[in-house]
């Protein structure tokens, strides 16, 4: 009776560790964006989740946090800097406040349009670019996006059509350098504000105006608070699929390799998706009758922001010859 239970008490300790193995952890990764979440944007990125929730059942878990809710828009960077967030889509003006030879890339009337906005970035510059950015701010840029056209959006129907039409009106601007010295081109005085805050803006008189492509004014409902679009399509904007490199770097290889993958997909989904919305928006403005929509002298807005340029002193922190190579870009 003794050795039975002598051996019953051994058995059961040599199997107690194998029973009591926890089960590998899952990890987590969050998504923030300042993105509404109707947004081609926000969309690519559920896209992103279920590929990668599917591939890697139970081992990794995705969030997606559209509209600012998690990270507010221009923290996000930060965040991932400090291990804070996983994942972002942050833009060019954000990574210039660390890097700001690289701020032509988030330049007024840089970019021709998007198709050599995307060459730009999917080639010799644009891989020059993610290289700094990874090893001076421990990001790894996985794929470019476009964000759309930004145009200028106004809550009152004050004529607009050279710059100096601009002067006194409080025109609303994602934080950063870059951003503010479009404002002040356009002839406009800069308010930083995240865009979450946009709306209520506009229908207080606290900003007159703000810059966005034509779906995201939409989208954010703008269109309730303006009375006016001007096209002066000044910045052809990319935006990023980013995620911080340590935490990239310590994943497994194969789910490093199902990451990248998964936000190739996304990208192609989101410019697509981009570029539809932005002229199906703009169609519905004009045929809807209640946003006006303005025509302004471009030329004379392209002056303008090349003028302050080069007055501000930005172009000087610029790489020596990096516009001349984005305009080679064919």
């Amino acid at each position: 009776m003794r050795q039975t239970l002598a051996w019953a008490v051994a058995a059961l300790l040599t199997a107690t560790p194998i029973a009591l193995t926890p089960a590998k952890a899952q990890t987590e990764i969050r998504i923030s964006t300042a993105a509404p979440t109707v947004s081609p944007l926000t969309t690519a990125f559920n896209t992103f989740k279920e590929a990668l929730e599917k591939r890697f059942p139970g081992q990794l878990k995705v969030s997606v946090h559209a509209a600012s809710a998690l990270f507010r828009q221009g923290t996000e960077i930060p965040g991932m800097q400090r291990g804070n967030l996983e994942m972002a889509s942050p833009v060019v003006p954000e990574f210039e406040a660390q890097l700001p030879e690289w701020g032509a890339l988030g330049g007024a009337y840089v970019f021709r349009d998007l198709e050599h906005m995307l060459k730009v970035f999917r080639g010799e510059i644009g891989q020059e670019f993610a290289k700094d950015v990874a090893d001076k701010m421990g990001i790894v840029i996985l794929e470019p996006l476009y964000i759309g056209t930004r145009t200028l959006n106004l809550r009152t129907d004050k004529p607009v059509r050279v710059p100096a039409d601009l002067a006194g009106v409080k025109l609303r601007m994602p934080p950063g350098p870059g951003f503010q010295a479009i404002a002040k081109a356009l002839g406009a005085s800069s308010i930083a504000m995240p865009a979450t805050e946009m709306y209520l803006g506009l229908k207080t008189g606290a900003i007159d105006g703000q810059d966005n492509p034509t779906n995201m004014t939409r989208d954010w409902k703008l269109a309730e608070v303006t009375q006016q679009i001007i096209l002066t399509q000044h910045l052809v904007q990319p935006t990023f699929i980013a995620i911080a490199r340590p935490f990239f770097e310590k994943l497994p290889a194969d789910q490093q390799a199902a990451i990248r993958a998964a936000a190739k997909e996304a990208a192609e989904f989101q410019i697509a998706g981009s570029r539809k919305d932005e002229i199906d928006a703009l169609e519905e403005f004009r045929k809807d009758g209640k946003m006006k929509v303005v025509e302004p002298d471009v030329a004379a807005f392209r002056a303008a922001v090349q003028a302050e340029y080069k007055a501000s002193g930005l172009m000087e922190k610029w790489k020596p010859g990096l516009l001349a190579r984005i305009e080679a870009v064919k």
